[in-house]
C-alpha cells in the first residue's frame, strides 16, 4: 500500500496570484519563475521537519516563461545568458526547490505531454512499489504560458496553473490516507487540470 503522508498545492486567484516565498533569499526569489515559487514553495510545505528523500517532478510545460525569455534574447541579440539559460531548463525548478532545501537524495523529472500528471505519479509509485525506498516525493505543476504561445498552444488559455507536492510511504504507521491510484473522473485538456481534479477528488 501506498499512503499520502503529507500534501500541499498552490492555485493562483487574483487575491494571490503567486504563493509566499519569503523565506527564499531575496536574491534567488528575484531570479524565480512562477513556476519555480510553486514548486519551491509547495516542496518547503512538505519537506519540513522531515528527512530528504528523492524527488519525482513532472510537468507538462516545465520553464515555459524563461524559455520566451531565451528564444526572444536569440532573435533579439543571437546570445544567451549562462545564467538566464540555467533558468530555463525543464527541471530549474525541482533543481531549484532541492538546494534550497538541501536535498541531496536525488531527483527525476517525467515529460510527459499532457498525460505528465498521471505519468509522474506513476513513476513515483514504481519506485515506491519497487521497494528500494519507503519515502518519496512527488512534485506537479505548470505555470501561466506567455500569451505569445496562446494561439500555437493547443489548449484553452489562459491555461490551468497549479502545484502539487505529496510526501508517499509505504509506511501505514507514518499516518496519512491510502493513495487512490484509480483514473480521476473527467476529461481533462492539459496535465495540470488533472492535477487539479486529484486535489478536489482525492485531498478536498
Amino acid at each position: 500500500m501506498i499512503y499520502i503522508e503529507r500534501a500541499e498545492y498552490f492555485i493562483p486567484s487574483e487575491e494571490q496570484p503567486l504563493p509566499d516565498v519569503k523565506f527564499v533569499p531575496m536574491l534567488t526569489r528575484r531570479r524565480l519563475s512562477q513556476l519555480s515559487k510553486m514548486v519551491v514553495y509547495v516542496n518547503a510545505a512538505i519537506s519540513k521537519d522531515q528527512s530528504p528523500c528523492k524527488v519525482t517532478f513532472a510537468s507538462q510545460y516545465g520553464e515555459i516563461s524563461q524559455q520566451l525569455k531565451i528564444s526572444q534574447a536569440l532573435l533579439d541579440t543571437g546570445n544567451v545568458s549562462p545564467a538566464h539559460f540555467s533558468l530555463s531548463v525543464f527541471n530549474a525548478s525541482i533543481a531549484n526547490a532541492t538546494i534550497l532545501e538541501k536535498n541531496t537524495a536525488g531527483y527525476s523529472a517525467v515529460f510527459s505531454g499532457k498525460a505528465a500528471f498521471r505519468e509522474g505519479l506513476k513513476d513515483c509509485v514504481a519506485a515506491l512499489k519497487a521497494g528500494s525506498e519507503t519515502e518519496r516525493v512527488f512534485i506537479f505543476a505548470d505555470e501561466k504560458i506567455p500569451e505569445t504561445y496562446a494561439p500555437v498552444a493547443g489548449t484553452p488559455y489562459p491555461n490551468a496553473v497549479c502545484a502539487l507536492a505529496l510526501r508517499l510511504t509505504t509506511d501505514a504507521s507514518k499516518g496519512g490516507r491510502e493513495l487512490d491510484e484509480t483514473p480521476l473522473e473527467g476529461n481533462f485538456e492539459t496535465a495540470a487540470e488533472e492535477a487539479i481534479a486529484f486535489i478536489k477528488q482525492r485531498l478536498g
